[in-house]
């Protein structure tokens, strides 16, 4: 089976998945668009900076003459964006032609609605941050995506209230590049933060609480870790006793299980939808309110450190270890291949925001044209009743015409109507 991830390697998911499937006899890699800012290395790395369409055209056609199965992450493909005037995701139908196989995985803000996600988390980051969402953008997008691939998968069951049809495929990590650690017992912990973006992860709510624990005498070290290389991450993660992951996201991600990789404790907000499918996660629970006092007693005590760094190994190798994960992924790409829903052909020009603007102007322009149809129909029926056409008179005089025109016996009855109206009006008032 000859398989390509792309053109993401986020968090060296993809990375990590294509070697592990080569360990187990496959032929796969992994091809990144540009190189990844944190130093993980994939199969091929290609420069997009010229922004020539070239690239994209032969980085496609080698592709699909080499490879079997696509997987693509982080909601792109090998034509990640409109260049040369085709759309994004525009290849996808070729290869489903073609009969390739398809698959993506999401891996987060690439499918966060924020409209479903401030629904069901109540510190969604969408509320305490300036982070920007396209809810309309987004929502093509997986419309796109759901039509021709064979399969989703999500990273995590927080993600299922995006794509619900999607099969959760946990993060992976490599164990053998994290050696087995003791759990730290050192009494005075160190305290690490490592914000990829300090939006999402509610980094100045993180701050402020630990600058109020230190004022109320909390004695702890802290280091704070933003734009370093990965090499460096792993050192620090080693390093720290208490790992804070995310304070508004909704489920633990990659940082929390590299901590409990190393046996250290790790912090992130879980909801519902987390807790319910990993129960047994040695993940402490937080929120902007929790995190005080529960990060207070962490400080506070050195057993439960090491109960929970005791626990964060083997419950990382059992759900996250990366022969697992490969395994569920070879097991999806080997199962008969349904053909594209026909009846669910998207129709995209682009899945740019502009898009929800078209459809109002489309709703819009059609509801004028039914005004102006049923217009010209009573213009119509008034004429043959010896009428003036009602939109070359004024709508006040229009209404005084019509009411002009009914017979006597009507409008005595429309008057007594009126005043009985006028009447129970003036009693409620009262």
């Amino acid at each position: 089976m000859r398989i390509l991830h792309a053109p993401r390697n986020i968090a060296d998911q993809a990375g990590i998945v294509v070697r592990e499937m080569r360990a187990m006899g496959h032929d796969a890699e992994v091809w990144e668009y540009d190189s990844s800012p944190f130093g993980f290395q994939s199969d091929r790395t290609i420069s997009t900076l010229t922004r020539d369409p070239v690239v994209y055209w032969t980085t496609f056609l080698e592709a699909i003459d080499r490879f079997d199965v696509f997987h693509f992450h982080f909601a792109r493909t090998l034509f990640p964006a409109a260049i040369g005037g085709m759309p994004e995701l525009w290849d996808l139908p070729i290869y489903r032609m073609l009969g390739k196989r398809v698959y993506f995985t999401w891996h987060g803000s690439d499918c966060r609605i924020r409209e479903i996600h401030e629904r069901v988390n109540p510190w969604s980051y969408y509320r305490f941050s300036d982070i920007a969402a396209d809810d309309d953008r987004t929502r093509k997008t997986i419309e796109v995506v759901r039509t021709y691939a064979d399969r989703m998968f999500a990273t995590s069951a927080d993600l299922l209230h995006f794509v619900p049809e999607a099969e959760v495929s946990p993060r992976v990590i490599d164990l053998d590049a994290w050696p087995t650690r003791s759990p730290e017992t050192r009494e005075v912990p160190r305290v690490l933060h490592v914000p990829s973006r300090r939006g999402t992860k509610g980094t100045e709510m993180i701050l402020a609480g630990l600058e109020r624990l230190r004022s109320d005498g909390a004695l702890f070290e802290l280091q704070i870790l933003e734009g370093v290389s990965h090499a460096e991450a792993v050192t620090a993660i080693q390093n720290a006793d208490i790992v804070v992951d995310n304070l508004l996201t909704g489920d633990y991600e990659v940082v929390s299980i590299e901590a409990m990789a190393s046996s250290r404790v790790a912090v992130a907000n879980m909801q519902s939808a987390t807790t319910e499918a990993h129960p047994d996660a040695p993940v402490v629970s937080v929120d902007p309110d929790t995190f005080y006092s529960r990060m207070a007693s962490l400080i506070a005590d050195p057993a439960e450190r090491r109960r929970l760094g005791a626990q964060g190994r083997p419950y990382v190798s059992r759900i996250h270890g990366a022969p697992i994960i490969a395994a569920q992924l070879l097991r999806a790409y080997a199962e008969p291949q349904e053909p594209v829903r026909q009846r669910s052909l998207p129709d995209w020009l682009s899945v740019e925001g502009n898009r929800a603007i078209e459809r109002r102007d489309r709703r819009v322009a059609a509801l004028e044209q039914d005004i102006a149809r049923g217009r010209r129909r009573e213009d119509a029926l008034r004429m043959r009743l010896g009428l003036e056409p009602l939109d070359v008179i004024e709508p006040q005089k229009a209404a005084d015409r019509m009411k002009d025109a009914l017979p006597e016996p009507l409008r005595v009855a429309l008057r007594r109507l009126r005043s009985r109206v006028a009447g129970r009006g003036t009693q409620t008032r009262r």
